[in-house]
């Protein structure tokens, strides 16, 4: 009964106040709609279970040669069964290897996400088919199955959700599989993909065509593999019996398993290696967000304290008929949680409105199929908006309990102050200051960060370059394709080449390997110089890349020395290659490498080096950069390639011509990824660029509320001294003189939050150390200038009410004395 008269008299003070009332509500609603909005972010990413059965078994298996420097380097069949069968460690593990494939026989040709798994993926996953079913053991076989399982999305693109699809068949790569299964709409495969969402399921022994029939231990060509530990077994303990297993393994084949190339097989939880780097960035602006409720809590709670003043009088007559200090508490904390709530609940909508929109705002690829607003995640937005009405409307407590009951009811008399209150404001104001200085130096080191790596040279030219993807199919009968043998590819390029060239607007043309375009990654391969003595006991490592002669024309990458691949270089017998400069430094500082030899991977054929070219980054820009060599995609070339085209302006028109001339030379090839080098470019610094867009936001918010705060207390300590003011404007005061009486009243109350805010910051931004580039956590020029901007800010917040103070008329200013 108590609690619904509370909320009764709360909901009365509250009205006769709408505009104050208003204005808490909608600040709290921007806090805690900010933080819910993250909240759903990070909870679908980081804290809720991953939706598969007992997920918290699953671990991600990679094999790495520690001694080379290698990671992730595949892992073979042998390898593969051994793990299955004899390590102890997993109940079942299912190969993962991510392909493009060719989906052929439809209206045009298609290329899509596919996966290549072992038949026991879906139930070590504890996953159903809404339609069909999934593999089980009649689909084992030494080479790839009949049977595949497709996704929902797929399921609906390409057959229109039509129930009758189980039996259909359709070609993949120029192979005929029958569909059997159908995935649920929310069912993602656990793992990295190509470039998105899987659309096909195919399963493998891996024993048979198109695979060795007697498979290799170094013939790691599965790129991973997902295990489900044994019951009770953590992942540390999974890894410490591999650990012992891959050293018996070590032992018993030498030969496979040389000591210096430390062989090794690691595990990671699986959610885990979904997050990726996503964790730090999610966290980072998860604290941002946190900071900007918290500012907005103090906010309230100024307004609140301003509140109290002129209910001094209110609050005596309560206490003199006998109202104890727990009463008048728990009023002032209903009215209090009111408010929250009705913010929390604005808030919250707006979360629900936008959270279909939540993943298209985060330039990243999230690990999850769904972000929305849950059951958890609306019990976040309450509870954080029950204790922030605890926490803002704690602050007008103290003065309010400790004044004096007869001088309250004076209230209006000669001499009656608030400085409990005024003091109380001013340290509110100071914290605001504070915690925005603080996101500001995080804000700070991140532009700081994102300018050096905007200005680190990529070493080419990314204006006017348009890149085009294509498959090659790539058969379990090689036979079956013109492009099984590097002869057939050769004639595909070179007439790919021929039809781009005479393309409107062109001015070069190039093709290279799928992984050979700057920042997307390539692939690592050992080499050794002829004559060049091992260090260490291991072979260095380069990234390899299959290039035509004018790859470093079109994207404007100089040639150091000796020359470029040319149109000739495509003799097995005598091979050339190119290199740069990093590798140069490294083997042959100093010296001229032209006409000298290296051998790439396992091969033992020795490729003659006729040119250096620049260094080009290949991975991320804040990535160190390492060796390269480049050979002729003439003489060894994949079954992905990519087509770099330099136009005279605006490549992106010329993304329809481009495809048309690819389709033109084989009508079956599906042209995909049409993209320009800027927009690569930008795509490799998205991330950095979502985490100071994000931070920066939240910290100009915060300053704009810490500015507000300081503009608030300023005009309010001007109106109470407007009496003081007058008299000295009587006595001759000149106006710069009150101004400056009235700035530093100001930019006292601002130095101190400064001062605390950049203390609070330097433990904070140790924290950013893995996120920072070319920069330290204690950068002193972003610590000098937030300092400064702040100073600024409060300047102007200031500067208002200190006008406002020099056209204080004398008379009526004494009159009111």
């Amino acid at each position: 009964m108590s609690l619904l008269q509370d909320l009764t008299v709360a909901a009365r003070v509250l009205r006769r106040s709408p505009g104050s009332t208003a204005i808490a509500a909608l600040t709290l609603a921007l806090g805690v709609g900010a933080n819910t909005a993250i909240f759903s972010l990070v909870d679908a990413v980081l804290l809720r279970p991953l939706p598969y059965a007992e997920p918290q078994q699953l671990v991600d298996v990679r094999d790495d040669l520690r001694g080379l420097n290698l990671t992730n380097v595949g892992i073979s069949q042998p390898e593969l069964q051994d793990l299955a069968e004899r390590s102890g460690v997993f109940q079942q593990i299912s190969a993962a290897w991510p392909i493009s494939g060719n989906v052929t026989g439809l209206d045009h040709p298609e290329r899509i996400e596919a996966v290549a798994v072992s038949p026991n993926y879906f139930t070590m996953l504890g996953a159903q088919a809404q339609l069909g079913r999934v593999f089980g053991p009649q689909d084992r076989t030494a080479g790839f199955a009949e049977a595949c399982v497709i996704s929902d999305g797929f399921w609906r693109r390409l057959y229109g959700g039509d129930p009758g699809v189980l039996g259909k068949q359709l070609r993949l790569d120029m192979d005929l599989y029958t569909i059997v299964g159908v995935m649920p709409p929310r069912f993602r495969h656990p793992g990295k993909t190509i470039e998105g969402a899987v659309d096909l399921w195919v399963t493998s022994g891996f024993a048979g065509p198109p695979f060795p029939d007697k498979p290799i231990r170094t013939a790691r060509f599965i790129p991973g593999a997902i295990g489900r530990l044994n019951p009770g077994m953590s992942a540390a303990q999974g890894q410490f019996q591999l650990d012992a297993f891959a050293a018996g393994l070590r032992r018993s084949f030498p030969a496979d398993y040389p000591a210096r190339s430390g062989w090794g097989v690691r595990l990671t939880p699986l959610q885990e290696s979904l997050n990726g780097n996503l964790k730090n960035t999610l966290l980072l602006i998860f604290g941002a967000v946190a900071c900007v409720l918290l500012i907005c809590c103090v906010s309230i709670a100024n307004l609140l304290v301003a509140k109290a003043v002129g209910r001094r009088r209110e609050i005596a007559v309560r206490r003199a008929l006998g109202a104890g200090n727990t009463t008048i508490i728990r009023q002032l904390l209903t009215e209090s949680v009111l408010i929250s709530l009705v913010g929390g609940a604005v808030g919250a909508l707006l979360v629900i409105w936008v959270s279909p929109f939540l993943p298209r705002l985060v330039p990243i690829t999230l690990p999850v199929a769904d972000v929305g607003v849950d059951r958890t995640v609306l019990m976040f937005a309450a509870v954080a908006s029950v204790l922030a009405g605890v926490v803002f409307g704690l602050a007008p407590l103290a003065p309010m309990l400790r004044s004096d009951i007869v001088n309250s009811l004076k209230e209006g008399s000669r001499g009656t102050t608030a400085g409990g209150h005024n003091r109380l404001r001013a340290a509110l104001v100071g914290c605001e200051v504070a915690v925005s200085v603080m996101l500001l130096v995080g804000a700070g080191l991140l532009i700081h960060s994102f300018w050096n790596l905007n200005h680190v040279d990529p070493g080419f030219n990314p204006q006017n370059v348009l890149v085009t993807n294509v498959w090659l199919p790539a058969p379990n009968n090689p036979a079956q394709s013109p492009y099984s043998k590097p002869a057939g590819r050769t004639v595909l390029i070179r007439e790919v080449l021929r039809r781009a060239r005479m393309l409107p607007g062109v001015d070069s043309v190039a093709i290279a390997g799928g992984n050979s375009v700057p920042l997307v990654g390539w692939n690592s391969a050992t080499f050794q110089a002829e004559g060049y003595a091992e260090t260490a006991s291991s072979l260095p490592v380069a990234e390899t890349a299959t290039v035509s002669p004018d790859f470093f024309r079109v994207l404007g990458a100089p040639l150091h020395r000796g020359r470029f691949l040319g149109e000739a270089d495509d003799k097995p017998d005598h091979p050339s290659a190119l290199v740069d400069e990093s590798l140069v430094r490294r083997i042959w500082p100093g010296q001229d490498p032209v006409g000298r030899r290296i051998r790439v991977g396992a091969s033992s054929v020795f490729y003659t080096i006729v040119g250096v070219v620049g260094d080009l980054k290949t991975d991320a820009f804040e990535a160190p950069g390492g060796p390269h060599v480049y050979l002729s995609i003439y003489e060894r070339s994949g079954m992905t390639l990519s087509v770099l085209m330099r136009t005279q302006s605006a490549p992106e028109r010329l993304g329809e011509a481009l495809q048309h001339e690819i389709q033109a030379a084989d009508a079956d090839l599906p042209v995909f990824g049409v993209r320009t080098m800027n927009e690569i470019v930008a795509r490799s610094l998205a991330q950095r660029r979502f985490q100071l867009q994000t931070v920066g936001a939240f910290a100009l918010v915060a300053l704009l509320l810490a500015a507000m705060g300081i503009y608030g207390v300023t005009a309010f300590w001007v109106g109470q001294r407007t009496s003081e003011i007058g008299i000295r404007i009587a006595l001759g005061a000149p106006a710069p003189n009150v101004i400056r009486m009235v700035l530093r009243q100001g930019l006292i109350l601002t130095l101190w939050g400064v001062v605390a805010g950049l203390a609070a910051a330097l433990p904070m931004t140790r924290l950013l150390r893995s996120l920072l580039f070319g920069t330290t956590p204690t950068d002193p020029l972003t610590f000098a200038a937030v300092a400064l901007a702040v100073s600024v800010a409060a300047l102007l917040a200031c500067y208002i009410p200190a006008v406002r103070a020099t056209r204080v008329d004398p008379a009526v200013a004494l009159h009111t004395e």
